[in-house]
């Protein structure tokens, strides 16, 4: 676990994306009042490790940010069948057993409101990723809507990112803007991302953006500035 702000922690882990390439990932932690906390994309964690960390909070959500990241949400289901899953309904199609288990994100806005806005990225069915803004670290995170993976890095990522053009650098996915059907719609959801008042960006995959610079050149990689 990686302290990133007061109330932050990422756990990097390693995903296969196809044979020979493997992707990093990180699964957000973030600690709320009233001794909550929300994980975003939870991934292979250690059963002791997660489980020690499960005890210390009165509350927990689980969140799947889109339709990729649901691998590892069975496994954490598992260990913890009574904590709320949320996370787009149409995963139910990738995972069955998320039927009548899943809960829409829109009722964890309101519950995580003046701590954690929600901003659904619409137009690209595809992906139906959500972005969270945490208003106490000043922190977005964000999953597959872009990437920020660097060199030193093995030839199969090199070799995959250069063919979605984002390979050592901030970069979005070519398959993420071929699969934006409605732009118009894309266009409006992003647009606010650029009035926060944002200190860093947390990414999925990849390194942190922390300079003024970088998050400038990140929200304008997303598009809508």
């Amino acid at each position: 676990m990686k302290k990133i702000t007061e109330n932050i922690f990422i756990d990097e882990y390693s995903v296969k994306i196809m044979p020979g390439v493997h992707f990093p990932v990180n699964s957000s932690f973030i600690e709320l009042e009233k001794n909550t906390l929300m994980i975003i994309s939870p991934g292979p964690f250690k059963q002791k490790m997660i489980q020690e960390i499960i005890a210390k909070y009165s509350t927990v959500y689980c969140v799947a940010p889109n339709a990729f990241h649901h691998k590892y949400l069975k496994n954490f289901n598992d260990l913890f069948p009574e904590i709320d899953i949320y996370g787009p309904l149409a995963l139910t199609k990738k995972q069955p057993w998320l039927s009548g288990k899943i809960l829409n994100l829109d009722s964890l806005a309101e519950k995580l409101k003046g701590q954690i806005l929600l901003f659904p990225i619409l137009g690209n069915s595809l992906l139906n990723e959500t972005v969270f803004y945490c208003h106490r670290s000043k922190s977005l995170i964000v999953t597959d809507l872009f990437f920020n993976m660097r060199n030193p890095m093995p030839l199969g990522r090199k070799w995959i990112l250069s063919l979605v053009g984002a390979k050592n650098k901030i970069g979005q996915s070519k398959l993420i803007k071929k699969s934006i059907k409605d732009k118009e719609a894309y266009v409006r959801s992003v647009k606010p991302l650029h009035k926060l008042d944002c200190q860093r960006i947390i990414v999925g995959h990849g390194h942190i953006v922390e300079e003024p610079a970088e998050i400038k050149k990140a929200l304008e990689v997303i598009g809508a500035a």
